[in-house]
């Protein structure tokens, strides 16, 4: 009988998470109480950060420059609930992208720790992450439903852009905590590599306002899939487009394994680089 590797198995990450699912939690529930735990308003910042922002695109969008979002040929809605819709969700993705060249760096006294499960750290800073993302999004609902247009009957469907989300950027976190161990200078280039994305993600514009052959570019971006989708269940009340949701849920579970893969390979020669 030939015994392979544990990482062997494609699905050998899904069983990591499961494994450590507790070590995940705790380090999560300490990057959550460590981030506003010398603040007076402690854990309410997640919930009153998107109202001031809300508050800040609409006075400025409404009354410094009014806009209006056009949705559809002769629709109009609100300029700052689509802005606020997609600008949550960037920021998920650039907190998660900028932070992990230093999960390595930052925690050579675990590297060293020829028993602790390095992958751990990836999960959890995403974990952490996607926590103030709900918190932040959860806000969202409550505008939409209040003082906005009402929230589409077609909610239920964000789980299945939420989800591919999360393993995606626990898969570019692995690649990217791995590679800056080698490579310092990512540390520095991130930076620069995240508002690259950013102008290729429809955060800031509609992407019916773009050309076709520009609209074919940014869907190859995952960003955009999630935004677009989240802006028409949640708003719009369009049922997502089933063949991106195929394509986004195939691009986040090869990132995920491909990142996975990329850790397993180069963990050996951590603790000497370190």
């Amino acid at each position: 009988m030939v015994n392979r590797r544990p990482d062997a198995d494609p699905l050998s990450w899904l069983t990591a998470f499961w494994r450590h699912r507790r070590l995940i939690a705790a380090f999560a529930r300490n990057g959550i109480s460590a981030r506003y735990r010398d603040s007076w308003f402690g854990l309410l910042w997640p919930f009153l950060q998107p109202l001031l922002l809300i508050g800040i695109f609409t006075l400025v969008f409404t009354h410094v420059m009014p806009l209006r979002w056009v949705a559809e040929p002769g629709a109009t809605l609100s300029f700052p609930l689509f802005l606020y819709s997609g600008f949550v969700v960037f920021s998920l993705f650039s907190e998660t992208v900028a932070s992990a060249p230093g999960l390595l760096l930052n925690q050579a006294n675990l590297v060293k720790k020829v028993v602790f499960p390095l992958e751990v750290l990836a999960m959890a800073s995403v974990t952490t992450a996607m926590a103030f993302f709900l918190m932040n999004f959860t806000v969202f609902i409550a505008v939409v439903s209040l003082w906005g247009p009402g929230v589409a009957p077609t909610w239920p469907y964000v789980p299945l852009l939420i989800l591919p989300l999360y393993l995606f950027l626990i898969g570019i976190s692995w690649f990217l905590a791995a590679l800056t161990v080698y490579v310092r200078d990512l540390v520095h280039v991130i930076g620069l590599v995240v508002s690259a994305v950013m102008f290729m993600t429809p955060v800031f514009y509609p992407l019916r306002s773009v050309s076709e052959q520009v609209q074919a570019m940014l869907l190859l971006n995952p960003l955009t899939v999630v935004i677009e989708g989240i802006r028409s269940v949640m708003i719009e009340g369009v049922v997502p487009d089933w063949h991106g949701l195929a394509m986004l849920w195939a691009v986040a579970l090869l990132v995920m394994q491909g990142g996975w893969w990329w850790f397993r390979r180069l963990r050996e020669g951590f603790a000497d680089v370190l």
